[in-house]
């Protein structure tokens, strides 16, 4: 049984979870968007999954990164959060693929913004770690000065 006090940002979310989550969401996306009617004289309907896969890995990135917060082996939560992302990249490009037809290099700019979301995330991941890291440091300073070693 859950404690219902917890905040989400203390609780220890493994990453698996998360991507199961977002590659979930993903795919629905993906298949609501392949569906959904298309006008005649739009030129991007063909790589909406595509767009949908870019806004779960977003999606992924900002939750995995915030929740971050509350892992308790930070080293390990690490790796198997890039492992995960690494799993959404390919998988939900797969998928996309698969729905379209069309690879990651035919549907416009969508293999800059798999670069850029990479990116942004390991800069995410590194900030939530520079952050608990200053915060760690400045509880131990804190101890120190009240003696409680």
């Amino acid at each position: 049984m859950m404690n219902e006090d917890k905040s989400v940002l203390d609780r220890d979310i493994s990453p698996f979870k998360q991507v199961a989550v977002a590659l979930c969401l993903a795919i629905l996306l993906m298949l609501l968007s392949k569906i959904m009617p298309v006008t005649p004289y739009s030129k991007t309907a063909h790589i909406l999954p595509w767009t949908a896969l870019c806004g779960a890995i977003l999606f992924y990135a900002i939750g995995n990164s915030i929740l971050s917060f509350g892992a308790s082996a930070n080293k390990n939560y690490w790796m198997h959060s890039i492992i995960s992302f690494a799993i959404l990249l390919i998988v939900g490009g797969l998928f996309a693929w698969l729905i379209t037809g069309v690879g990651i290099y035919d549907a416009g700019s969508i293999a800059w913004i798999y670069v850029v979301f990479t990116f942004g995330y390991l800069v995410f991941l590194s900030i939530v770690n520079i952050i608990k890291f200053v915060v760690k440091l400045a509880q131990r300073q804190d101890k120190g000065l009240r003696g409680e070693s």
